[in-house]
């Protein structure tokens, strides 16, 4: 089965990504959280709740998840926090409105805003967590450096991602199976292949080694890494240097 959407191109300049991926999201905001369960057989709230259990111990911490989507994460840090300051952050309107709809927590809001430029002072975030944000920053190195601008010396950071191995064999396995599988869901709950992106989107993504690289080069250290899904996603707690 063949996914004609252009993608590549779609997401080819930092310019052109971010404008997709507020579209993309756009479209889909109403359904994603039906998608994100299809698509993982019902595992991404457990995978979700993982992420947040992986975090330390911390007392009345300033969270900020980025990319919060319909607040998922999110709600799991208010649970996780419950004397916290949670803020969710998102570039699309849409997505963020079903989450301020869904919220009941006095201690958690959300915004629209872009994870490479966030309106956190320096040095304000105890926690940084995201799911399926880095994959879809428009640049990389921009959005790690504006976690590291806005975790204090010592702080978090914990990200769930589809994950490229380094073996090329299981990359090319891995990609025209995401595409399959995120397409065929896209054709079922909105009519449009539109989650056929992801493969193309890990496809320009930094493998497991590289992306490594580009955290100890930004700052950070890799605390815990735990694979799910057979490795098809992992999970990264980051601890920004405190010297850094």
């Amino acid at each position: 089965m063949s996914w004609k959407l252009n993608i590549r191109e779609n997401i080819a300049t930092p310019d052109h990504k971010r404008d997709y991926n507020e579209g993309l999201f756009t479209r889909v905001a109403e359904e994603y959280d039906l998608v994100t369960r299809a698509m993982s057989f019902g595992r991404d709230p457990v995978w979700k709740r993982r992420l947040v259990a992986m975090l330390p111990e911390i007392a009345s911490p300033n969270c900020v998840d980025l990319a919060c989507g319909t607040g998922d994460v999110t709600f799991e840090l208010a649970k996780r926090f419950s004397e916290g300051e949670i803020v969710g952050l998102d570039l699309t309107p849409a997505m963020v409105e079903v989450a301020r709809r869904r919220n009941e927590s006095a201690h958690v809001r959300f915004e629209v805003g872009d994870m490479c430029a966030t309106p956190f002072p320096d040095g304000w975030a105890d926690i940084v967590t995201g799911s399926y944000a880095l994959r879809n920053a428009p640049v990389l190195t921009d959005a790690l450096k504006e976690i590291h601008r806005i975790l204090k010396p010592g702080g978090h950071a914990a990200f769930l991602d589809f994950s490229k191995s380094p073996a090329p064999w299981r990359t090319r396995l891995q990609l025209p199976l995401l595409k399959f599988w995120g397409g065929l869901c896209g054709v079922v709950f909105h009519g449009q292949p539109e989650h056929a992106y992801i493969a193309e989107s890990l496809r320009q993504f930094p493998d497991r080694g590289q992306l490594r690289e580009i955290l100890d080069l930004e700052g950070f250290d890799v605390v815990n890494h735990r694979n799910c899904f057979g490795g098809m996603l992992a999970i990264l707690l980051l601890r920004k240097r405190p010297d850094a």
